[in-house]
């Protein structure tokens, strides 16, 4: 399993100050934290960027390789032609205009009725 790192911030980079601690996460982690989420549970990026790096003791994970990391883990983890059989539940982190839908070629209609089904409004 790769090896999360963290790194002190030198100067601001996005939303986060100089001297805080970046969580660099993986593709794994991510996937591993989307599988923990229940039915019905969705966390925005930023939600999922904050637990993270809670989770290994730093104050914000990187929102670049966070990302990246969460589109490789879709693109590793999901069944284009039975969205709802992924092995990740993605759709409880993005919703059907998450722009990283079309980089991944996925149709935001199937998104919004898995999101329906789980009582998401």
């Amino acid at each position: 399993m790769p090896k999360n790192i963290i790194k002190i911030l030198e100067k601001n980079f996005s939303d986060m100050k100089t001297g805080e601690k970046m969580l660099i996460s993986s593709p794994e982690k991510i996937t591993e934290y989307v599988k923990t989420l229940a039915p019905g549970c969705f966390k925005s990026v930023k939600q999922i960027r904050k637990e993270l790096a809670l989770l290994e003791g730093a104050d914000n994970t990187c929102p670049v390789t966070t990302g990246i990391f969460l589109k490789k883990a879709i693109q590793e983890n999901y069944n284009p032609n039975m969205i709802e059989e992924s092995s990740i539940p993605f759709w409880r982190v993005i919703d059907e205009n998450h722009p990283v839908l079309k980089k991944l070629e996925i149709d935001g209609s199937k998104i919004a009725k898995l999101r329906i089904a789980e009582g998401f409004k």
